[in-house]
């Protein structure tokens, strides 16, 4: 029997590979070719920091479509992502021998398929710990995003690429001539003519000008490469990254070898650029691209992973980075978080937050990698990144090996479909550190024991009463009753107002007030333009807010006046937000709203209000939480948390009265209650289960 420095031998990996010292890295050296020509060259080892080379960062893709190539004289066998982009690199360097990365007719490559041994796990674990360091050594990232297929595909690619060079540079009128886009929704190039013929000759041409080159871009982002958590840290790190497409070769002989005629000719896009273009877009133009259903923001979310501080350290967290990558795809669910163990806060105290370890559930690394941080820190910030896409369950429960998905309520299941951004709000709520935090014991996994509880302190201040729907990016801008109609909350700012004011006249003269807390709950607040700009989304100054907000609901009650009475459709509110309110209040709106526009508001809050609930107090407060809030739920303050907490009693306890067990629902905001008041509140202790 081999041992695990000596891999057994398989159809895809050949004893070919040679143990590793600590610290070496094997780099394949890919001979030049045509593409005809198979695949081949010799892996050499070497320190990281020793000669230079280009490490290739890809999509594995289907395991079972996989193709031959020879190294070192043995046939390995890869998958078609890998192949295609070797065949791809080994014709086009970019640059001479002058920077050691072409010698002769050899280009230097790290590919982890090649340079690592893939049947021999302690090698795996080990190369893993050194992915950040490699993909930072490299001269250059080749990210390889696929073939193109076919002429069509290739053309799309190609629009996309030269579209976003155009518009970078002129990024403002590149959006002006795109609102044409969400001014006419219920407009499409491929719909009824007579509808594009109600614009006039110079906005048809623009409309299908946008439409043609938005839907190159749209394709483009919706590229397999973009989705995959790999690719975080291996753009994130990269000195040079180049993204590199070309048209898929004809198959002459049926066994992928391409037609002898065939010219590989590269298209490509630096990636600086992209990043440029994708934060543009989601700073400045959110409702376009919900509108547009357009991908680009996972382009954006690596960025803001590995974005720095004027003195070049790190301003993201590592566990805020978990969060800003968890909707990309992983083949294995531990993956969301080794991918990210190049990322420099991926060390505390001089060690990983987290060692790889294959052996264990996704629900024991996420729990352990949480207790980490909470043991370290004093503080809750990985319990506030919690997103449940289904009720927590509220029984007491044991570890179950067979069960990957099994945790507490309190840790973040990263592998859950997730599309909220972190509750970011301008100032601390309460303490952000907690001497009394307690991990209970358990972090273990071992099957059939305990998951471990979580002991913190701090106060009950409200309860839910009433929930609204889910907030659908889709619902918030405000365009035409034919677009109104099939929106999956029409008039929703109507329907949440309706939900949020008061039942009682008499307290009508406080509804400017709660309407005021509703439009901060919404986008998690404003900042000053002294303050640190939230990495949410953009921000305004409460003087902005005001009157954005007003020219909001002042541009959604112009809509519902426009239809008659006579025409009254269940999707219509029984009135707008606007004629709910007192006359005063009214006053107040129109005159903020004077020479203000929406735009402003809509851009702040679509990002961190999608896929939330509003809901309304016993106390009759308007906060905004999880799409799994419900009536009943906990508004609490706990200490080492920078924002309010949901809770769900479970249960009854035999302990202390002033301990209460439950299962944490989620971070939220209360924008009445966001100041620390706990001198006036109850101290309990929770028992997070």
């Amino acid at each position: 029997m081999p041992s695990d420095s000596e891999p057994p031998v398989s159809p895809h990996y050949p004893g070919c590979y040679r143990a590793l010292a600590p610290g070496f890295i094997r780099v394949f050296e890919l001979e030049a070719g045509h593409p005809t020509d198979p695949v081949r060259g010799r892996l050499v080892q070497q320190m990281i920091k020793g000669e230079p080379y280009e490490a290739v960062s890809y999509v594995w893709g289907n395991p079972r479509s996989r193709h031959d190539l020879t190294v070192d004289g043995n046939v390995l066998s890869v998958t078609e992502n890998l192949h295609g982009a070797l065949m791809a690199f080994r014709r086009h360097p970019i640059s001479g021998s002058s920077d050691g990365l072409v010698q002769g007719r050899v280009r230097r490559l790290w590919a982890d398929a090649l340079c690592i041994n893939q049947e021999n796990v302690p090698e795996r674990t080990a190369q893993l710990e050194l992915m950040g360091p490699i993909f930072a050594g490299a001269r250059r990232v080749l990210a390889w995003i696929g073939w193109e297929e076919g002429e069509e595909g290739r053309r799309h690619t190609q629009d996309a690429i030269r579209f976003i060079h155009s518009f970078m540079e002129d990024p403002e009128r590149g959006l002006r001539d795109a609102r044409i886009l969400l001014l006419h929704h219920d407009v499409s190039v491929t719909g009824p003519p007579s509808r594009l013929a109600l614009l006039s000759e110079n906005d048809q041409r623009l409309f299908e000008d946008q439409a043609t080159k938005w839907e190159a871009v749209k394709l483009f982002f919706n590229i397999e490469y973009f989705h995959r958590a790999w690719i975080v840290q291996e753009l994130g790190l990269a000195q040079d990254a180049i993204l590199y497409t070309a048209l898929k070769p004809p198959d002459d002989d049926g066994c992928g070898n391409p037609a002898e005629d065939h010219s590989l000719e590269l298209d490509f896009v630096d990636w600086p650029l992209v990043g440029r273009f994708t934060q543009f877009l989601d700073y400045r133009a959110a409702s376009l691209v919900t509108h547009l259903d357009l991908k680009s923001w996972v382009a954006h979310h690596i960025l803001m992973v590995w974005e720095k501080k004027a003195d070049g350290t790190a301003r993201c967290g590592f566990l805020t980075a978990m969060h800003w990558v968890r909707i990309l795809g992983v083949t294995d669910a531990r993956d969301r978080v080794y991918s990210l163990l190049g990322h420099p806060h991926a060390v505390m105290d001089g060690h990983l937050v987290i060692k790889p370890d294959y052996t264990v559930t996704r629900g024991v690394v996420y729990t352990q990698l949480a207790a980490n941080f909470i043991r370290k820190t004093q503080n809750l910030q990985a319990v506030n990144l919690v997103d449940h896409e289904e009720d927590p369950c509220e029984e007491a429960r044991t570890w179950d090996p067979k069960d990957e998905g099994r945790m507490p309520s309190w840790v973040p299941d990263w592998h859950s479909i997730n599309r909220t951004t972190p509750m970011d709000w301008p100032e601390d709520s309460s303490d952000m550190e907690g001497s009394d935090i307690e991990v209970g014991d358990g972090t273990e996994g071992i099957n059939g024991t305990p998951l471990p509880c979580l002991l913190v302190g701090g106060w009950v201040v409200d309860e839910v009463s009433a929930v609204s729907a889910r907030m659908e990016t889709t619902d918030f801008p405000v365009t035409n009753l034919t677009r109104e109609r099939v929106k999956v909350n029409p008039f929703w700012l109507d329907r949440i107002w309706e939900m949020v004011s008061p039942d009682d006249a008499s307290q009508q003269g406080s509804a400017l007030q709660l309407l005021e807390s509703l439009s901060l709950a919404l986008p998690l607040g404003t900042r000053e333009r002294d303050q640190q700009v939230s990495t949410v989304g953009p921000q305004q100054t409460r003087s902005e807010h005001h009157r954005s907000f007003a020219a909001y609901v002042l541009q959604y009650h112009e809509l519902r006046k426009s239809v008659s009475d006579a025409y009254a459709d269940s999707y219509l509110p029984a009135r707008s937000l606007f004629d709910s309110l007192p006359a005063d209040a009214q006053a107040e709106l129109r005159c903020r709203a004077e020479k203000a526009t929406s735009g402003g508001f809509l851009e702040c809050m679509t990002w961190p209000s999608m896929c939330r609930v509003v809901y309304r107090t016993r106390l009759g407060l308007v906060g905004m939480g999880s799409r799994i809030t419900r009536v009943g739920d906990l508004v609490c303050r706990i200490r080492g948390s920078n924002v309010l907490a949901t809770l769900r009693r479970v249960g009854q306890t035999d302990a202390e009265p002033s301990t209460i067990p439950c299962v944490f629902v989620a971070p939220t905001v209360v924008p009445a209650l966001m100041k620390r008041r706990e001198s006036h509140e109850a101290a309990v202790r929770f028992r997070l289960c």
